[in-house]
């Protein structure tokens, strides 16, 4: 008896799981909160709405999944640690996200954020 097909398919069949718990890690790990860094606007002294948006945005965008339509950002960060602002996330299918945004580390001219998904 020939075992070399048997072994193919389970070959086969294990590379297909690798392949898919890989990349539901890939998405968990785009999705979950997440830091990122910006330089504070010379004129405001602040991290204006529209680069938390756009950071925001890039976050929650995945490779095979068009991200949110628009992010909405009711306020500028101050760089002072814990200072928040509340976004909205407005997704073309499904419903929008509310999240905070919320100053992690300040150095120099650079506010690091991380933001937080708030329960519906």
């Amino acid at each position: 008896m020939d075992h070399h097909p048997i072994r193919r398919g389970l070959l086969i069949g294990l590379l297909a799981a690798l392949v898919t718990a890989g990349a539901l890690a890939f998405a968990a790990a785009r999705l979950r909160d997440r830091e990122t860094t910006s330089e504070v606007d010379d004129g405001t002294h602040t991290v204006l709405r529209t680069e938390i948006a756009r950071a925001i945005s890039g976050q929650l965008t995945l490779p095979f999944r068009s991200g949110p339509d628009a992010v909405h950002c009711f306020g500028d960060l101050r760089p002072v640690p814990y200072d928040a602002v509340r976004c909205t996330a407005h997704f073309p299918i499904g419903r929008d996200r509310h999240l905070t945004v919320e100053v992690t580390r300040v150095r120099h001219n650079k506010v690091t954020y991380r933001r937080h998904s708030l329960p519906r």
